[in-house]
């Protein structure tokens, strides 16, 4: 994994939000979906963000796989690299991605350390799917995400990445009932 530029970790503590979504699909499938990186951009990517590019190996993504990424969403334009830290069939999958942020309005640079995890439990033919994410450090929190920094607006600013955080779950589940289908 590329090492992005470090600074003072501005988070008091971490940001963790998690969102639940259940799935027609089985869990291996839904895993399937999930450890092909190259697939990522026919759904999205399940994060809050919009995935713009990736460049990763073929094939399942294992634990110790590296890839880069594009992504942007209404604030900020990221840079990132992660490496699976864990891929279980079929009930688990983590990254952890470095994140070069560039904001769209003044461009402020900050760089973020993220672990994004999936746990996936079958449900007979179907499953549930768990999405966390976890913003461990951060170097600054470019426009509207300094609301994270404030005790009284850190609530509503994670029920807005929660809220984002599940559109992006919700394109996983649906890229995998389409594979189960198919």
């Amino acid at each position: 994994m590329t090492q992005q530029r470090t600074g003072a970790n501005v988070l008091k503590r971490e940001i963790t939000v998690t969102v639940r979504e259940h799935s027609t699909a089985p869990a291996h499938t839904v895993f399937e979906v999930l450890a092909d990186l190259r697939l990522h951009p026919g759904w999205g990517g399940a994060e809050a963000s919009t995935l713009l590019s990736i460049e990763a190996p073929p094939g399942q993504a294992t634990a110790g796989t590296e890839f880069t990424s594009t992504a942007e969403d209404a604030i900020c334009r990221m840079r990132d690299s992660s490496v699976v830290t864990e891929a279980v069939r079929p009930s688990r999958f983590e990254r952890v991605t470095e994140s070069a942020l560039e904001s769209k309005k003044k461009g402020t640079q900050a760089d973020w350390l993220l672990v994004h995890r999936y746990e996936i439990h079958p449900d007979g033919n179907q499953s549930d799917v768990t999405y966390t994410c976890r913003l461990v450090r951060a170097t600054a929190l470019p426009g509207p995400l300094a609301m994270f920094g404030i005790p009284v607006l850190r609530s509503l600013a994670a029920g807005e990445w929660a809220r984002a955080s599940r559109a992006g779950l919700r394109r996983l589940i649906v890229a995998a009932q389409s594979t189960a289908r198919a």
